[in-house]
Order: structure tokens, then sequence, then C-alpha cells
């Protein structure tokens, strides 16, 4: 049952997330039948679901939501803004009872009771109050099986077969049933993947189901099933072809919503056929329950299957049930598309891709040492062995891939509490939700992007009556976006709002003695403010800010996963922040460079142009800065070699080569390294794990000869306004030269 919970609150999370989506679309305009149908079934099935474990409060809340569901799809009622925001509002608790129930934890008893209410309004149960939800059930009864012939595994143990199942052990000839003279009927082909057994479905209460649609013959195919000797851990083998001469006015779609419920685990084909005439048609006798059915190993195989029968009104029909036989041609074939891995797996596989890669690396270098032909034997092996190795690494990258859609949708949630909160209208609009990352990223941005919406939202959006003085819709809009930009993820956050105070924030900075009157400030250099530590403009602290954590802590994540952040902001028109990313934590495209015999890596992101010795025209300032004349500005140049603590500053920098680097603000600098030796991919191995931070280095890499190079980060290496290079990592140790 814990391996049944554990699947159940997974394909929780996916059901959530086509609600999300449905909710989305019907918000955004872009609903239709389809969309309603898909969250009417993604509710109904956690509704099921849960009742398989006894959560009564998520089966009574979501038993409310799927009536507003049903009678939205049936049209009795409209999807109006008000409506669809009770639906949202209904998400974000049915959301919290899946959570609570995952967690085996308690949510308050009243909590989620006035949607609850609402609900029930808007679509009243259909006894007139009844408070409770009905799950149905079935009460089993049992069915022994006996084999006959000899068998060396002893008697079969009890199978279960609900009653509900009308097994008529003595079936009516076809020349009783209506329209069994030359009419129509439907020709049924369902076999079942595993999945629909693991996720507590049963075909026999499918089959009961379409006996509410006609008469029913049932046909077992048996052909796949191996005997108990070789069964052992056999997927699902029984496919079934079933004939159903409908009643009046059912449709092919009347049969395919039965089997809706499991369309996506089981193979389905329906088709119209003609009854024959009865004399044409010979059905063999259904064996009693003490008859003997023929043991495995004889030509005529057949399953004696039979049950204590109840009686049902005359008004409906029954199912019969015919002599179990193969069907030519049909084999089960298991069509699971996709599968569930532990992530913990995945990651040791991935660090056992990148040792793989570091040691082709290490191969390749050592060959290339040694006196061997490039056409050798050896040298084309080696060459495979590279181009093998760096497609396996992409693959298995991939498998860690996954759209940013749940992490957007998470934040969709963010908003509506956030505009509550403060009093404010807001909507989120997502854009390129489908875009893949690496889900160690988003589990990572959760954090950053909750920081980012609601200093959205707090700050940066109007209230509805100023944004109508000032020529806007009342409700603001907040987009998310995401796309791959040269090989990275950028993700923007953007509003409509009224752009950053900035004389607002720089007063608020010469207060905290953060910048000087005197200070010639560019407007990035104002918008940067934000993010120093404890900055804050809201005038008091609230649910949502005044506090003094926002924004620093925003970069202080993206940093640690290797990326930058920029802001822009236009008075009265709104504020963008954009992310930029890796696609993945484990491998990266650097240049490699040497200072004072070490390897380094400069990450090529941050690149913008190489500068050999002699190349660059320098200029000398006081306290010893430099600077780079390009395109009529002058550049700051930091020594990496310094500024890391290798050596002394440099007298001149005539043998340097100068690496420029720009960061997400726009602002450059030139790095100046002993060699520049070539641009490589590498495999990033993390500090902090197994060491500690160290200022100006972001991780670091093994190289093909086995040595460690350290991964500068770049973000650090480049002065602020005002600010010369010694005072780069001022505060922080590194190590000092003798």
């Amino acid at each position: 049952m814990s391996d049944l919970r554990d699947m159940f609150f997974e394909e929780c999370d996916d059901l959530m997330e086509v609600l999300s989506t449905g909710l989305d679309d019907l918000q955004n305009g872009n609903g239709d039948a389809e969309t309603i149908n898909a969250m009417f079934r993604s509710v109904h099935s956690i509704k099921g679901g849960g009742g398989a474990f006894g959560l009564d409060r998520l089966i009574n809340f979501a038993h409310a939501f799927e009536n507003v569901l049903e009678d939205l799809r049936s049209e009795k009622i409209e999807a109006d803004p008000g409506l669809i925001a009770l639906m949202f509002s209904s998400f974000d608790h049915l959301s919290d009872l899946v959570d609570a129930a995952r967690d085996d934890n308690d949510i308050a008893e009243d909590a989620g009771a006035s949607i609850l209410a609402d609900l029930k309004q808007v679509s009243p149960p259909e006894d007139g109050g009844a408070e409770e939800a009905e799950v149905d059930s079935a009460d089993f009864m049992p069915l022994t099986l006996d084999i006959g012939g000899d068998n060396d595994f002893g008697p079969l143990p009890d199978f279960d077969l609900p009653p509900s199942l009308d097994l008529d052990t003595d079936p009516a000839p076809l020349d009783d049933l209506p329209g069994s003279d030359g009419v129509s009927a439907f020709a049924i082909e369902f076999s079942a993947d595993p999945g629909l057994y693991t996720r507590g479905h049963d075909p026999a209460l499918l089959f009961r189901a379409l006996a509410d649609l006609g008469d029913v013959t049932v046909t077992a195919d048996t052909s796949n099933v191996l005997t108990l000797a070789e069964a052992g851990d056999a997927l699902a083998a029984l496919n079934w072809t079933l004939q159903l001469i409908p009643n009046d006015g059912v449709q092919e779609d009347d049969i395919r919503e039965v089997f809706e419920f499991v369309e996506s685990q089981c193979v389905l084909e329906v088709s119209t056929t003609v009854v024959e005439k009865a004399a044409d048609i010979d059905l063999p006798e259904l064996p009693t329950l003490t008859d003997e059915v023929p043991a495995p190993d004889e030509a005529d195989t057949a399953a004696d299957v039979t049950a204590p029968t109840t009686p049902e009104p005359a008004a409906k029909p029954a199912i019969k049930v015919v002599e179990a036989k193969p069907v030519a041609g049909k084999k089960s074939e298991p069509r699971n598309s996709t599968i569930r891995v532990d992530l913990d797996r995945v990651d040791r596989l991935i660090n056992l891709v990148g040792e793989l890669v570091i040691s082709e690396a290490m191969l390749r270098q050592s060959m290339n040492e040694l006196p061997v032909s490039a056409n050798s034997s050896v040298s084309e092996a080696i060459g495979q062995l590279k181009t093998l190795s760096g497609v396996l690494q992409e693959s298995v990258m991939a498998i860690r891939a996954q759209p940013v859609r749940g992490l957007f949708q998470r934040m969709s949630r963010i908003v509506r509490e956030s505009s509550r909160t403060a009093g404010k209208e807001a909507r989120l609009l997502m854009i390129g939700d489908s875009t893949e990352v690496d889900k160690t990223v988003t589990e990572r941005l959760v954090e950053p992007l909750t920081h980012m919406i609601r200093n959205s939202v707090d700050h940066g959006l109007e209230t509805a009556e100023d944004r109508i003085k000032a020529g806007k819709p009342a409700q603001g809009t907040i987009k998310l976006e995401a796309a791959h930009r040269s090989g990275r993820v950028v993700i923007s956050l953007s509003d409509d709002g009224a752009g950053i105070n900035r004389e607002k924030v720089r007063k608020i900075a010469e207060s905290k003695g953060l910048v000087r009157p005197e200070d010639d400030l560019t407007d990035s250099d104002i918008d940067n403010l934000l993010f120093r530590p404890g900055f804050s403009t809201a005038d008091s602290i609230s649910e949502l800010s005044g506090r003094g954590v926002g924004l620093d802590v925003v970069r202080s994540e993206i940093q640690a996963l290797g990326g930058r952040i920029n802001l822009q902001s236009e008075p009265g028109k709104g504020t963008l922040m954009t992310i930029s990313l890796p696609l993945t934590l484990a491998v990266m495209e650097g240049m490699l460079v040497t200072i004072e015999g070490e390897s380094l890596v400069v990450p090529t992101v941050a690149l913008r142009e190489t500068l050999q010795p002699g190349q660059a025209n320098v200029h000398e300032f006081c306290e010893g800065d430099r600077g780079l004349s390009m395109g009529g500005e002058i550049l700051p140049i930091v020594d990496l070699g310094e500024a890391l603590g290798f050596r002394r500053q440099l007298s001149d920098l005539d043998n340097q080569a100068l690496l420029l680097i720009e960061g997400e603000s726009g602002r450059r600098s030139a790095l100046a390294v002993d060699n520049i030796i070539e641009q490589r991919e590498v495999v990033i191995k993390g500090l902090e794990q197994n060491y500690q931070s160290i200022p100006g280095i972001a991780a670091a890499t093994i190289l093909g000869n086995g040595k460690i190079a350290l991964i500068v980060d770049t973000d650090q290496m480049i002065p602020a306004a005002g600010k010369s290079q010694l005072s780069l990592l001022k505060g922080q140790e590194h190590a000092e030269v003798a």
C-alpha cells in the first residue's frame, strides 16, 4: 500500500498540473470543451484515488469541485471571471489538501470552509445538501477456480471477483437479444497496460459500466497467459474482445467515455459490426462451478469462471461471458511511454558520466603525448570514444531536464496570494513554460522567483485607483517568460507597474551610507542598489516586504546556481528582471587560462572578446589601477593573479593577455592573465560540498592531465562604479603572497 500511495501522490502532481493549465487557459480565453473535460477528469481522478486511502477531507472537497466542473462542461453555468476566481481558489486549497495528505499533516478544520461553501452554492448537491461525497466501492466475494489434471503446484488460491459484474451462467441465445437479426453493433478490442492495474483500476468494472449502454458479450484472449511455473513477475497478459448491442441513441463517444479515465493505460479499439443471425452462431455452454477445466498442456485450454449472481432489475441488461479463447493475431503490447526513476539514481548516473568524460580527456591527452601517428587506428578509436562520450553525456543530461511549467504554475498561486494581501488586482501571464531546464535548477529557483514576484506586486504594481488615473487597466499584469538563448536558459519577470522610483532609492541609499551625495551614479547603478543586503524601499513592515530580506537573497541564490541577474526599469511603464542560468549544473563551456603556472577556467557566457599581449591600449591611474581604452570608453583592468592572491601586482601588463567580460548589469571589465590556452567543455565540481566557499571562485573542474582547475566567478571580477580593483574581494580572505 505504501508504494501505491506514493504512486497516487506522484499522479496527483501530474493531475494538478493539468488542472492548473486548464484554469490558465480559461482565464486567458483559450479554453474549450476539451479543456474543461480534462480539468474534470483530473479532479475526478484525485477524488477516486483519495477514496482508496480514506482521505475524507480531500474526497469531500474534490467532490464539490467536481460538481462545479460537471455543471460547467454540461453548460449549466458559464466560466465568468467570478467563477474562474473561485476555481483558482479551489485549486489552491485542493493542492493544500493533497500536500497535507502526502506529508500526513493536519490543516485547520475551517481551512477552505468558505471555498467549499461557495462551490456548493454554485452547484448544490443533487440530494439537496448532503455534506459527504459518496465514493463508489465494490464488495468482493470469493470465487474458487479448480484446475483439473495433474498440477505440481497444488490448488490455486482464491480469487476475488466483484459480484456487481453480472456473469450470466446461462446466457440467453443471441436470437433473444434485441436487434440480433442483422443489426449494427459495436466491436471493442481492449487490452490493459500494467499501469492500469497498479493504479487500482479493474477491467471488470469497466465492462459492467458498458452494460448500462446495451447488451454486452465478453470474450477473453488467454493466448499470452503463462503457466504458474513460467509466470514469475509477468506483466498484463489478458486481452478482451467485447460485442455491444447498443440501446437506442448510444454512440461511439458514449463507449469511449466509459474508458476515458484509463485511456492512457490501455489499448482501445472501437468499430462497428453487424450481428449475425442466431442460427449462424455456435455458442458453447459455460461450465458450472463443479466442472473441471482441462490442464494447461491440453489442446483446448479453457478457464472455468463462475460466481454467485445477484438478480438485477429486468430493465438492466446483463453482461454475457462466453468461453475464453485465443484471438488470432492479438498480442499484449504494454505501451508505458514514461517511467519514474529516483532522482538519486539519476544523480549517480550523471556523476559517473562526468567521470567518464574526464577519463576520456585524460586518455586523449596521454595519447597526444605519445609518438602515435594522427591517422593510426588508436587515434581513430580515441576520436570515436570522444564522440560517443559526448553524445552519452548530452543524453544523460537530458534525463534531468524538465519543463519549467510546474515552477511557473507554483508562481501563479504566489501572484494570487500576494495581490490579495496587498489589496491589488494582478494576473500572471506565462510564456515559454515548455522550456526545459535541469530539475535541480528549477527546484532552487522557487525561493528567488517567490521574492521577485512579491516584490513586483508590492512595489511594482499600483493600486487599481492609481492605475486607472494613469490610464492603465485596473488589473496589473505580471509576465513570466522562459527561453533558451546561446546555450543558457533565460527567465524574465516583468510587470506593467510604476517602475523604480530612483530618486527615493538614492535618498534611502544616502541615508544608509551606501553612497555619497556627490557620487555620480547612472540609472543602472541606482537600480543595483536594490540588491544590497538589508536594502528596502518599503515605508512600513508588511506581510510582503519591509524586513530587509529580498533582492539580495535573490542575487545570492542566482549566483550560487552559476547565473546572473539584471534589472531594468522605465518610470511609469514597469520593471524587468532577467535571470540567465546554465541549462545544467554539471557541464559548462569555459576558456582555459594560466596564471603563475596554475590553470583557471573563465566561463565563456561572460566572455566577449580576447586580446593577446601588445594588442591592448592600457592606461595607468592612481593607486595602481589600470584601464583599457576600447570603443571610446575606459574599462577597468583586473589582474586576475593579484585578485585571487596568486601574486603581487605586476609592474606592467605588456606580456599579459586580456579577456573582456560583461556582467548582467551591462558593466564590463578586462581580466589580465598570463596565457590563453583553449576553449573547452568542463565538468563542474562544487567546492562548498567538499571544501568551502572561496571568494572569486565559482567551482572547480578536473583537466585531462588529472590536475584541478578553478572556475572563476566573473561577476565578482567586475568592480562597481567608483571602486578600485583592490576593493574587489575586500574583507574576504584569500592566499597571501610572501
